[in-house]
Formats: C-alpha cells, structure tokens, sequence
C-alpha cells in the first residue's frame, strides 16, 4: 500500500507480492524447522476443528483424505511427508513458499505444473478462530486432505488451462469461481449441506458460523430436512435472485467508491445493505450466511474483492456436478487455440 494512501481505505485489492525466485525455497531447502510454541499452534488449531460435533458437517471425501494424509495432530507436517502421501497418489506435488499472497497469475502457472504451494506462515495466537490470510495450517490441513484423491485433482486441474488463455474479465470470474468451489464451496451428501471449501474447514469461525446457518435453516422453516433439501434451496433461490443482485451489486457499488465501507464493517455492511433496498431479513436472508445454488451468473457478479463477500456461500448438489458447472465454464476457454 503507498505510505500516503489512506489506510482505513479499502479497495479489495491484493497487495502484488511476486514470487521472487532469489528468496523463493529451493529444492534443497523447502525443509525448515518450526519452533515449539509453532508446532503448540498447529496442535491447538488441529485440536479446534478435530472434534466429532464439527467433523460430522465435512463432506465425505475430506474424512477419507484426513486419513490418506495421515497428518501428526501435534506436529506441523515436512514436506516430504505431504509429497510422500499425495504425488504418488494424483501427480500433484508441494512446494513451500516464502510468498503469503501471490498474484493469481504466479498461482496458476505453479497449478499447471502441478504444484501446490502452501506458505510457510503460521498464524499467530491471536488469530487461533480466523484468519484474514491463508496459512500453512489453512493450505494443509484445509486443502491437502482432497488433494490425495483423483476428483480433486481433476478439479484443480480445470483451472490452470482456462486461466492461461483467459482474457482479463474471464480471469476475474476464474477467480471467483476458484473461491466459491474449492475455497468456500458447499456440497448435499445425505440430504444434509455439509462443508466442501478449505477456507471453512480451516477456520473454526467461519465453520461454525456456516453450521449454525444449517441449523437455522431448518429452525425458520426454510429448509425441511425431511424433503429433499437442494430443490427446496433452489426455489428459495429462484424466487429471491432479483434481491440477492441487488445485494451484490450494493457491495460492488461501495468497491467502486474506493472502500468497502462507510461506518459499517464486515457482516453489517450486508445489514445496512439489506435496510437500504428494502430487503426483509427472514428466509434465506434470516442469518449471517446467506446459502444458496452453484450459479456461474450470480457468482461472476460478485465484486473482485470476494473476502470481503463471504456471508455468501455457494452449494451443488454434487461433488460431480461441481465438476460439471466448473466443466461448463472453464472447459472452452481452456480449449481454445
């Protein structure tokens, strides 16, 4: 950020951080040694979300792949251990980087080659719920499960082609995409929403707040879990599209002025938003995530800045047709010459 730029001003951007090869890890030295009270964190955050009243709310395929990663629940994992379990299994390697963000086009050329990078920043205790930066702790025990397994692969293999050939308004949506699915996505397993996204299963805020969602559905009487939950999500959904635009176009118009903000902050932003355009707070706009269908139109709206958009949550009715929707999109543009 320029020093003279104002620091209460929010524009979504990323600041750029390049990987720099000259400070970049080398093959020689992607093994470092974490201290104690690091390796503490890592057993404190594991501690926090390994417990059976929130692991019953992560999808199927993150159980297996907790198990397949064989993680040590008190100490943060080599490299060579997360490569010895996944690269033999789905062609995917690790690399560590010294990098917290990167820009998406430094990303994606690190995903065609089939590596996934994971930093070597660890939150510190103050940061023990949430996050605002992905860590080892987000990148590993979020990410690395799905990534033993060939579905997952096969996902994050999508991306890379397609973003190569992009133009930059498709990068954006790419980007968005990206977030939505493998970062903050939702899937129905058992006629019941269970968590999909890294970025939640990582953050034990985000993780509850999404779980309590599920519950208020069904206290409100949005949902009947009784019935076959995604139709009734997607009726929710159709009926209320018009107000749910409206919504994102709000927070794109507050981007647009330079800030994410006037006097409000994360979730209250929504609030104000919703007191402003007449929207009633009940149904699925009753709680602090508002869930609703996979739909490539209302994600692309949805402003560059999607972290500060996360009380929206995107869910498919399938892990296959997540592929499909993805396929849809990102599958002509990677096939172009």
């Amino acid at each position: 950020m320029d020093k003279n730029q104002n620091p209460t001003v929010y524009t979504g951007d990323i600041a750029a951080e390049r990987i720099d090869p000259a400070k970049e890890y080398t093959v020689e030295n992607q093994e470092i040694v974490f201290s104690k009270e690091q390796h503490a964190i890592w057993a404190d955050l594991y501690a926090g979300i390994h417990q059976p009243y929130l692991l019953e709310h992560l999808c199927h395929e993150y159980h297996r792949g907790l198990d397949l990663l064989e993680l040590d629940p008190l100490h943060i994992p080599t490299v060579a251990h997360l490569n010895g379990h996944i690269t033999s299994r789905t062609g995917w390697r690790i690399e560590r980087t010294a990098v917290r963000y990167t820009l998406a086009d430094d990303w994606y050329k690190k995903f065609a080659q089939r590596v996934f990078l994971i930093t070597d920043y660890l939150r510190t205790r103050d940061q023990m719920e949430f996050t605002p930066e992905p860590d080892m702790f987000h990148d590993i025990f979020g990410h690395l499960p799905f990534l033993t397994q060939k579905f997952y692969a096969d996902i994050e293999d999508k991306f890379a082609p397609a973003y190569m050939k992009a133009t930059p308004e498709e990068k954006e949506v790419i980007k968005r995409l990206a977030w939505y699915s493998t970062e903050f996505g939702l899937v129905v397993q058992e006629n019941r929403f269970k968590v999909f996204g890294a970025g939640i299963i990582s953050g034990r805020k985000e993780l509850t707040r999404t779980i309590m969602e599920f519950y208020r559905l069904g206290r409100d009487n949005v949902i009947d879990y009784t019935r076959p939950i995604f139709p009734q999500l997607n009726a929710h959904f159709l009926a209320n599209k018009t107000n749910l635009h409206r919504i994102i176009d709000g927070v794109n118009a507050l981007h647009q002025k330079g800030q994410m903000s006037s006097a409000d902050q994360g979730w209250n932003v929504v609030l104000s938003l919703y007191q402003s355009l007449g929207i009633k707070q009940d149904g699925i706009f009753g709680g602090e995530v508002i869930i609703v269908p996979f739909d490539i139109e209302t994600i692309a709206r949805i402003p560059k800045t999607v972290y500060a958009f996360n009380p929206m949550l995107f869910v498919c009715e399938s892990l296959e047709r997540m592929d499909e929707l993805l396929e849809s999109y990102l599958g002509p543009i990677a096939a172009r010459i």
